[in-house]
């Protein structure tokens, strides 16, 4: 198993997170016990940390209250998610490509509508980066904003000839995003980071000397960018709340949330269904 460790916020990172979700509270943002007359959008994306869901549900209901009786509703944990998806049709789902391919095993009636692109790319690399060339995998502390089966299947794809024991021997440290692992790499507090090529081009940006000090030492497979996915069952209100995401680009607060996921649009799939009900490949 992996060593986890979460990073702590500081007092005035709790303080604002705090007032944040009591800001949310006060300003009538809906919840699921407390607004069922609203079609809820769920997410559970095990490549972004949970501690971003707060901000994540600010911004996409602040456009989303603009289209219709649509509601956005992160999710903490993994198996509530996947009870949701099974046993909840009339409502539909933000889902990593990575998760979605997990359930492929399980009587799934649900498909991918759309999926997330930036700059026209459905796709993304993950890299492994570090300080110290010499640095040895087995003892590193790794900056992540991934859950730890995420991060070890990057591992996995960085070091194709380690057994899992020995990707497993790593220590974790947990972030809120990949911009914070590349900095904790540069302040000393983690070996390594799992950062995309965009966080290592907004380090490149803010910080070019840190960059320029950091060595990648490998790269995941291309990645498919998160999915939307929704039952099969026809519904005129799933159909309007997928239109509302498709066209989020087309305004400012739209394009605000999907920054918010490294994405600055939705492409359509291919509405031909293979047998498992899942888009021709």
């Amino acid at each position: 198993m992996f060593s986890i460790i979460a990073l702590k916020l500081t007092p005035f990172f709790r303080r604002a997170s705090a007032f944040a979700l009591l800001a949310l509270l006060l300003l009538g943002v809906p919840s699921v016990a407390l607004c069922q007359d609203k079609f809820t959008i769920y997410f559970y994306d095990p490549e972004v940390n949970t501690t971003r869901n707060v901000v994540l549900k600010m911004v996409f209901d602040q456009y989303l209250k603009e289209k219709g009786q649509f509601q956005f509703q992160p999710v903490d944990n993994k198996r509530t998610f996947e009870s949701l998806i099974q046993n909840d049709p009339n409502a539909i789902f933000m889902i990593s490509n990575w998760h979605f391919n997990q359930l492929k095993e399980q009587p799934l009636t649900a498909s991918p509508v759309l999926r997330g692109i930036k700059n026209g790319s459905d796709t993304y690399r993950k890299f492994l980066v570090v300080k110290n060339a010499d640095a040895d995998i087995e003892t590193m502390t790794i900056a992540t904003s991934g859950t730890a089966p995420f991060s070890r299947s990057i591992l996995a794809d960085v070091y194709p000839q380690h057994t899992p024991s020995q990707l497993a021997k790593p220590k974790l440290l947990l972030v809120p995003k990949d911009i914070d692992a590349l900095m904790a790499v540069g302040f000393g507090l983690a070996d390594a980071a799992l950062a995309s090529e965009l966080s290592l081009e907004t380090l490149s940006t803010l910080y070019k000397n840190q960059r320029q000090q950091l060595h990648i030492v490998g790269n995941s497979r291309p990645l498919k960018r998160l999915l939307v996915v929704r039952h099969n069952s026809p519904s005129p209100t799933k159909a309007e709340a997928i239109d509302a995401l498709h066209d989020m680009s087309k305004s400012s607060k739209g394009l605000q949330a999907l920054n918010t996921l490294g994405l600055n649009g939705w492409q359509s799939l291919d509405e031909r269904l293979d047998e498992d009900g899942r888009p021709a490949q």
